[in-house]
């Protein structure tokens, strides 16, 4: 009984704050920033279609729809016939929509038709999907439920000017969207600080250190041994900053200690963005700020201009509110998997989200402990009568991100979880389609051969001189054609090549 009046009176005073209305100007800024992040972002991924999308590319699409066959629920499908000028198309697309919300030109219908776009890329592309492609599609979904597109409409200040401007200043929308999302914010950092507790990289401060030298960041060779004193302070930071930055931003409006939410807000973001070739996801949290310091925004521009303005408690959640509502309380479900009394909850609430069209996952470098690791490639061609040359590993393997996280299948670093029955023939599969990759491009025949020497990072060999040296795949290139000659998984070689 003492519980369930605990709740009432939570629900009644959650009830009262989510029913009440917000600023328009604020949600509109952050849908503005948000176009123009995604207009990048469906940028980004036309200008990748060779090497990802395309059914030529470096992934094949057919065996990962077969292997995970909920990829699937989506708007693209092996069977269809598609084609980089298709992929093209479609990601055109995403880009004239993004463009089509930041000028605020019917919001709602364009993110929906980028949420399916989106979702679906992702879906195509799942083993090389990582957290901007997760962030992107989930920022469109909460566009489509956001009251956005009622000021800084492009059409509106054109059409009356300063006028648009004065009218836009005295707005205000229904607030429930915006709680829930700010929620949704919470959720994230809270989910992924606490997670962390539980590496003994982050505990012992060598996570930074480690997630620096991974192949995902801009200059993994600048960092070394005589940095891990700061990194190892600045991990203990981080650590705190995603746990402390719920309760600084959730004070009242113009507290001292909300200004220090900002600056751990921007500084955190911002320094992965500097760092790490994670982009979209980083910048989509800094835009969030607008939302965070919206009364601050509109208190500053409304000063000198006479009297407040009312906003209203409603009486009841409008449609956009229900539904944000009720994605986010699925949402906390779904990330329960660690609450002994709940593991059986979370399963179905991820089955809900994924058909809906939703991934989230919010363990982020947590898994720095087993899955950090570098690679150094060495890639030589030969060819008859002359001694081998080596060549740049980049021409074998592209430094992109998704190009990082495909080959780290190949190593036995897995994004994703993958079936053991099926992880010969994704390895094989890999080579292959890279080998196909770098005979297209290259203007010389000639037998080519591919090793590394794979090293996790480890606190005890700062230097990496223990790994595993591996030989990956031979093959040869034929008037721009790859014939594969042998990988790490065949005993027997190609008798189509030529001598060795």
């Amino acid at each position: 009984v003492a519980l369930a009046r605990t709740f009432d009176s939570f629900w009644r005073w959650a009830r009262g704050g989510l029913l009440r209305e917000t600023w328009a100007l604020p949600v509109d800024l952050f849908r503005v920033l948000s176009g123009l992040l995604l207009f990048t972002y469906f940028a980004s991924l036309f200008l990748q279609v060779e090497d990802f999308s395309s059914p030529d590319g470096l992934i094949d699409h057919a065996l990962i729809q077969r292997v995970f066959w909920y990829t699937r629920v989506a708007l693209l499908h092996n069977e269809l016939p598609l084609g980089d000028a298709f992929f093209h198309a479609i990601y055109a697309i995403g880009c004239l929509g993004s463009l089509a919300i930041a000028a605020g030109w019917r919001v709602r219908a364009s993110a929906a038709i980028l949420f399916a776009i989106a979702v679906s890329a992702y879906r195509w592309n799942f083993i090389v999907m990582y957290v901007d492609d997760s962030i992107m599609h989930l920022l469109l979904f909460w566009l489509m439920v956001l009251p956005a597109g009622r000021t800084l409409v492009l059409s509106q200040w054109l059409r009356e000017g300063r006028a648009a401007w004065e009218r836009w200043l005295r707005i205000t929308v229904p607030g429930t969207a915006v709680y829930c999302l700010l929620g949704n914010l919470i959720l994230l950092w809270l989910v992924a600080g606490l997670w962390k507790l539980e590496s003994p990289m982050w505990r012992g401060g060598f996570a930074l250190y480690a997630t620096l030298r991974l192949p995902i960041a801009y200059a993994p060779d600048y960092w070394g041994p005589e940095h891990l004193p700061v990194l190892s302070v600045l991990t203990h930071l981080s650590l705190a900053v995603e746990v402390l930055l719920p309760v600084l931003l959730l004070l009242r409006p113009h507290h001292p200690l909300k200004w220090l939410g900002l600056a751990m807000l921007v500084g955190f973001h911002a320094g992965i963005v500097a760092t790490l070739r994670i982009p979209f996801a980083n910048l989509a949290c800094i835009a969030s700020a607008v939302l965070w310091f919206r009364e601050e925004i509109m208190g500053w521009l409304l000063r000198g201009r006479g009297e407040p303005v009312e906003r209203r408690t409603r009486a009841s959640f409008d449609r956009a509110g229900r539904i944000a509502l009720t994605f986010l309380v699925i949402l906390a479900i779904g990330q329960t998997r660690r609450i002994s009394w709940l593991g059986y909850t979370y399963q179905p609430a991820f089955g809900v989200l994924w058909f809906a069209g939703i991934a989230q996952d919010y363990q982020l470098f947590n898994w720095i402990d087993k899955k950090a690791w570098r690679g150094e490639h060495r890639v030589e061609r030969r060819r008859a009568g002359e001694e081998p040359v080596e060549i740049d590993p980049a021409e074998f393997f592209p430094t992109s991100l998704r190009a990082v996280l495909l080959q780290s299948y190949v190593h036995d670093v897995r994004w994703i979880k993958v079936p053991e029955e099926h992880r010969p023939r994704l390895k094989r599969t890999i080579l292959e389609r890279f080998a196909r990759r770098f005979c297209r491009q290259s203007d010389e025949d000639g037998l080519v051969s591919v090793s590394s020497f794979v090293h996790q990072i480890l606190p005890d060999d700062l230097e990496f001189r223990h790994g595993d040296d591996r030989f990956l795949i031979e093959f040869e290139c034929r008037a721009h054609r790859g014939v594969v000659c042998r990988t790490l998984l065949d005993e027997d070689r190609n008798p189509d090549c030529g001598p060795v």
